[in-house]
């Protein structure tokens, strides 16, 4: 058999051996990229869904932006929770504002005061000066409702309180925007696609409780499958076309030497 024919069965065997190999990797990231992508976005979904889902609560525990939780009754409907902080809210939120400013300033100006607890100073202030602090003291929201104020100090992120009954987050109205009332699962939804003040009072809220948190919007599967694809079909294939190519060119640069020298 002549050379140039020897040569041209092995190129083709090689050639050949190439072409399967590139099909079972291509073959192997397909599957392989198809099986991430489809456990990853479950688990996002799952957990997703489980944030986001509609919850039942013996009682609505409202946290307010920069006030607090105040407790409703258990029957207290989403309608009857905001107009009650539409009425009491802003009043309230400017005095334990006011009042957060005080115990700060008091805190940083005496050494005495740095160790005692909001609750603890502000018995102490009611005692010294009952007239002047009893204003900012008495804070209330309706009639019989359970208020919890945010403390002066926020924690560290090991002693946060616990947010599991959180199921409301209210934001006051100001003076170009209306008061909103979110349901836990709305103002994650609404935050995940940037709606401005979910984010921030979620953010706020982050810095006392320990939930709920922000989270991303889930994925696109699609477009994440769509690019698994693609990786599988041109890296592989790329790679075997190019060497094809530079095998060709040699094969062929070969043969043409061959053919020069041959007597």
């Amino acid at each position: 058999m002549p050379i140039r024919r020897r040569r041209s069965l092995s190129g083709m065997n090689l050639e050949r051996g190439f072409f399967r190999l590139t099909f079972a990797v291509s073959l192997v990231f397909l599957v392989a990229g198809a099986l991430v992508v489809g456990i990853t976005g479950w688990e996002d979904r799952a957990a997703w869904d489980e944030a986001t889902q509609p919850r039942t609560y013996d009682r609505p525990e409202v946290y307010v932006m920069h006030l607090g939780v105040v407790q409703f009754p258990p029957e207290s409907t989403d309608q009857q929770i905001k107009d009650t902080l539409d009425r009491s809210a802003p009043s309230a939120i400017q005095k334990a504002m006011a009042r957060a400013t005080i115990l700060r300033s008091l805190r940083s100006a005496t050494r005495d005061y740095a160790d005692l607890t909001d609750s603890e100073l502000a018995s102490k202030l009611l005692r010294d000066d009952p007239l002047k602090w009893s204003g900012l003291s008495d804070i209330s929201i309706g009639v019989g409702l359970q208020v919890t104020l945010l403390p002066a100090v926020p924690p560290t992120a090991f002693r946060q309180a616990q947010g599991d009954q959180i199921s409301h987050l209210y934001i006051g109205s100001s003076s170009n925007q209306a008061s909103m009332l979110y349901t836990r699962g709305e103002a994650i939804k609404a935050a995940a696609f940037s709606q401005g003040r979910a984010v921030l009072v979620l953010r706020e809220l982050a810095n006392f409780y320990d939930s709920p948190r922000p989270r991303p919007a889930p994925w696109s599967m699609a477009r994440a499958f769509v690019l698994v694809v693609f990786g599988a079909v041109a890296l592989p294939w790329g790679l075997f076309f190019f060497l094809r190519w530079i095998a060709r060119g040699f094969s062929g640069s070969s043969s043409e030497s061959h053919r020069l020298m041959k007597p």
